[in-house]
């Protein structure tokens, strides 16, 4: 992930081809597994205030 050059916000990805490829020669299992193991990781280390915000919407509290 890279700054976008002359902006205060946002941010770009660059993702190879080679890249690219690799990830459509993945079943939908695989690209699941992988999503559901990334949000798990940002889960555990996003702030008490944002899992606070994010379950109350899950519940549909907010």
């Amino acid at each position: 992930m890279a700054k976008n050059k002359g902006s205060q916000k946002g941010f770009t990805y660059v993702c190879s081809r080679e890249k690219a490829k690799e990830y459509q020669k993945l079943s939908a299992q695989q690209k699941l597994e992988w999503l559901e193991k990334m949000n798990r990781f940002l889960y555990y280390f996003m702030p008490k205030e944002n899992k606070v915000f994010a379950e109350k919407l899950r519940r549909g509290e907010i």
